[in-house]
């Protein structure tokens, strides 16, 4: 495997990420100060039912099509690849049909005995045209991932994002003020329109490509047999995996909110801090998802071309510098969040409880960005079921503190938090130690946790003097983000001097994109 086509691959997908998440970043930002934290709170409610239903079709589902895809790319039978397409769609829409007719018969009886909001029901009727769109962009895009066209699968994230929150904006500043419950309303339609636009740009490009395309090298057919089998094989254990994490996010939605009731809160308080937690605070913790979503994405292909050649070596070596960027990149936002929690979420909130529950949950950044790839890893190399024992024993944990701690007065919401910290720290540990049973994972401490550590200290010396003349000049909130944007630059400066970032890499990254 190319390092260097490995790294762009990544950084083409980081940028997109960057992008999409930033602007959905904003968009929670902006749509909490209007609707507000119950209406957050409500959104937050629904979304877990919205993934239980789609966890059927875009858990495994799409990953089982980017492995497969890339296997026989790697072989040039682009015949066989869209017949592979052709067959998870109908699958996918099959599914999506018997899960919408099922959400519609349920929906009464979630919204009135589970949920225990009768506002709700509609709201769960509004999530059947989701489940499909969804699921129909998660497998295309899978299928691009496997072609390598990291942009086509980009791009409809981008188109998604930007008219989703153009059209939930929209309708929200023309009908301002807006009853909370309605604007989460609104929130949950956006879901949809943005994904058909998506989804559209999706099956254009497909068009376009099947247009340009040349003759097979290779034009062999797969049975439909074999396309099914390899399809389930690979997808249901990523796909019971995601079911069950689901369950207990559902599980953690429904028993949050009672177990503070229980803890002395009222019904309000429960629901506003469930919002400010979930809604609020915990987009931070998943920031670096930007990245290491990136990483995951690529690395899936490229271990299932390199698995096919037998190139363990090249598996080993992309194995390693996955998790040793990972670690790079998540120590500063780590360091930051530990040390500029409260500040932080002054700035985007001017909320100082928001900034609170941060510090805490900013110990676990570093652990589930890692279990993130280490994760990603074991899919690529085929060991799926290893990753979902390990994500379904870590989410068990986090269900068990939701439990029998939130409930406690002593502890209350912290009891959630606690549990979130232990359970990533788990599920990383867990994945740590079952990638070195198949692979050898090359851990130079020196450059991959010392001089990371070391370097992000020193930027938080730099923000802290940043602050200062900030705050003697009586500079606007501009300055704030550009202080941590220096300080983070800086960062990778100090990385790059040590060494601890090979400059011959970027160097060589950047020679590459003069050329394209």
């Amino acid at each position: 495997m190319n390092k260097i086509k490995f790294i762009y691959g990544a950084i083409i997908l980081a940028l997109v990420n960057f992008l999409v998440r930033a602007m959905g970043f904003g968009y929670k930002i902006i749509l909490s100060k209007i609707i507000g934290a119950k209406g957050i709170g409500l959104f937050q409610l629904i979304n877990p039912i919205l993934m239980l239903f789609l966890t059927i079709t875009t858990a495994g589902l799409p990953i089982a099509v980017t492995k497969l895809v890339a296997k026989q790319e790697a072989k040039n039978n682009s015949l066989a690849s869209k017949q592979i397409l052709k067959t998870s769609i109908y699958i996918t829409i099959l599914f999506s049909l018997i899960l919408s007719l099922i959400l519609f018969l349920l929906s009464p009886f979630i919204s009135s005995n589970i949920l225990k909001n009768k506002d709700t029901l509609y709201f769960l009727y509004f999530l059947i045209p989701a489940i499909l769109l969804i699921s129909l962009s998660s497998v295309t895009r899978g299928y691009f991932y496997g072609l390598k066209k990291m942009g086509i699968s980009g791009s409809s994230q981008i188109i998604e994002q930007i008219i989703r929150i153009v059209f939930v904006l929209l309708y929200l500043y023309f009908s301002y003020p807006i009853d909370s419950t309605w604007g989460a309303f609104i929130a949950l339609l956006g879901i949809s329109v943005g994904e058909f636009f998506g989804l559209l740009w999706l099956f254009l490009n497909y068009n376009i490509i099947n247009f340009k395309s040349k003759k097979n090298i290779v034009n062999k057919k797969l049975s439909l047999k074999e396309i099914i089998t390899s399809l389930f094989f690979i997808a249901m254990p990523i796909t019971i995996s995601q079911f069950f994490h689901v369950l207990l996010q559902i599980s953690n939605t429904i028993l949050i909110p009672r177990r503070l009731i229980l803890a002395g809160y009222t019904m309000e308080q429960s629901l506003e801090t469930f919002g400010r937690v979930v809604g609020m605070a915990m987009p931070f913790v998943f920031l670096p998802f930007i990245f290491t979503g990136a990483l995951v994405m690529n690395i899936i292909p490229n271990i299932s071309e390199q698995i096919s050649k037998n190139n363990l070596y090249d598996v080993e070596k992309s194995s390693s510098l996955c998790l040793r960027i990972t670690f790079i990149l998540t120590i500063p936002i780590t360091l930051i969040y530990i040390f500029y929690s409260i500040p932080i979420t002054n700035f985007v909130y001017n909320d100082v409880l928001v900034g609170r529950y941060l510090y805490v949950l900013s110990y676990s950044t570093i652990f589930l960005s890692l279990h993130h790839t280490a994760s990603g890893i074991l899919h690529g190399l085929g060991k799926q079921i290893q990753a979902s024992i390990n994500h379904f024993i870590g989410m068990s944990i986090q269900l068990l503190a939701t439990f029998f701690l939130v409930s406690n007065p002593n502890y209350g919401i912290y009891g959630f938090l606690i549990g979130f910290l232990v359970c990533s720290i788990v599920m990383f540990s867990l994945d740590f130690i079952t990638l070195k049973k198949y692979i050898k994972i090359k851990w130079d401490i020196t450059n991959f946790i010392l001089k990371p550590v070391i370097s992000g200290a020193i930027m938080l010396q730099f923000i802290k003097l940043g602050y200062y003349f900030i705050n003697y000049f009586d500079l606007n909130q501009f300055y704030i983000i550009l202080n941590y944007l220096i300080s983070i630059f800086i960062y990778f400066i100090l990385l790059i001097i040590t060494k601890a970032l090979p400059i011959n890499i970027i160097l060589k990254l950047l020679s590459k994109k003069r050329h394209k």
